[in-house]
Protein backbone atom coordinates (compact mmCIF):
# COMPACT_ATOMS: atom_id res chain seq x y z
CA UNK A 1 0.00 0.00 0.00
CA UNK A 2 1.36 3.40 -1.00
CA UNK A 3 0.31 6.42 1.03
CA UNK A 4 0.17 10.12 0.30
CA UNK A 5 -1.96 13.04 1.50
CA UNK A 6 -5.26 14.21 0.06
CA UNK A 7 -4.86 17.37 -2.04
CA UNK A 8 -8.19 18.68 -0.69
CA UNK A 9 -8.25 17.95 3.04
CA UNK A 10 -4.66 16.84 3.82
CA UNK A 11 -5.87 13.61 5.43
CA UNK A 12 -4.05 10.32 4.71
CA UNK A 13 -4.79 8.87 1.28
CA UNK A 14 -4.02 5.64 -0.54
CA UNK A 15 -2.62 5.48 -4.05
CA UNK A 16 -4.93 2.88 -5.58
CA UNK A 17 -3.22 2.53 -8.95
CA UNK A 18 -0.78 4.16 -11.34
CA UNK A 19 -0.86 4.32 -15.14
CA UNK A 20 1.07 6.07 -17.88
CA UNK A 21 -1.21 8.20 -20.04
CA UNK A 22 -0.36 9.67 -23.41
CA UNK A 23 -0.22 13.43 -23.80
CA UNK A 24 0.59 15.83 -26.61
CA UNK A 25 4.17 16.17 -25.37
CA UNK A 26 5.42 13.05 -23.56
CA UNK A 27 3.64 10.24 -21.68
CA UNK A 28 2.79 11.25 -18.09
CA UNK A 29 2.39 8.87 -15.16
CA UNK A 30 -0.89 9.40 -13.26
CA UNK A 31 -2.26 7.92 -10.05
CA UNK A 32 -5.72 7.45 -8.58
CA UNK A 33 -5.78 8.65 -4.97
CA UNK A 34 -8.55 7.90 -2.42
CA UNK A 35 -8.47 9.55 0.99
CA UNK A 36 -10.05 8.50 4.29
CA UNK A 37 -12.83 11.09 3.77
CA UNK A 38 -13.67 9.42 0.41
CA UNK A 39 -12.31 12.21 -1.82
CA UNK A 40 -10.68 10.80 -4.93
CA UNK A 41 -8.44 12.29 -7.57
CA UNK A 42 -6.70 11.26 -10.76
CA UNK A 43 -3.55 13.34 -10.94
CA UNK A 44 0.03 13.26 -12.26
CA UNK A 45 2.38 11.46 -9.88
CA UNK A 46 4.60 14.55 -9.86
CA UNK A 47 1.79 16.31 -7.95
CA UNK A 48 1.68 13.69 -5.18
CA UNK A 49 2.80 14.79 -1.73
CA UNK A 50 4.80 12.56 0.54
CA UNK A 51 2.98 11.19 3.62
CA UNK A 52 5.37 13.16 5.85
CA UNK A 53 4.23 16.47 4.31
CA UNK A 54 1.07 16.35 6.44
CA UNK A 55 3.06 15.75 9.62
CA UNK A 56 5.07 18.90 8.96
CA UNK A 57 1.90 21.02 8.71
CA UNK A 58 -0.03 19.54 11.65
CA UNK A 59 0.24 21.48 14.89
CA UNK A 60 0.13 19.53 18.16
CA UNK A 61 -3.13 19.77 20.06
CA UNK A 62 -2.97 20.32 23.78
CA UNK A 63 -5.83 19.15 25.93
CA UNK A 64 -7.47 21.63 28.24
CA UNK A 65 -8.63 20.25 31.54
CA UNK A 66 -11.25 22.10 33.53
CA UNK A 67 -10.19 23.02 37.03
CA UNK A 68 -12.48 21.28 39.50
CA UNK A 69 -12.29 22.42 43.12
CA UNK A 70 -11.04 19.74 45.44
CA UNK A 71 -13.51 18.34 47.93
CA UNK A 72 -12.57 18.92 51.50
CA UNK A 73 -14.11 17.44 54.60
CA UNK A 74 -16.16 20.61 55.18
CA UNK A 75 -17.58 20.70 51.59
CA UNK A 76 -18.35 16.99 51.74
CA UNK A 77 -20.21 17.44 55.03
CA UNK A 78 -22.13 20.41 53.60
CA UNK A 79 -23.25 18.49 50.52
CA UNK A 80 -24.36 15.52 52.64
CA UNK A 81 -26.29 17.80 55.01
CA UNK A 82 -28.01 19.48 52.06
CA UNK A 83 -29.55 16.19 50.92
Amino acid sequence: MELTVCPECSEPAEIQWRAVMESTDVPVEHAKVLCVRRHWFLLPTAALASPTAREATVRPVTARVAQVPARTASTAATSVAAR
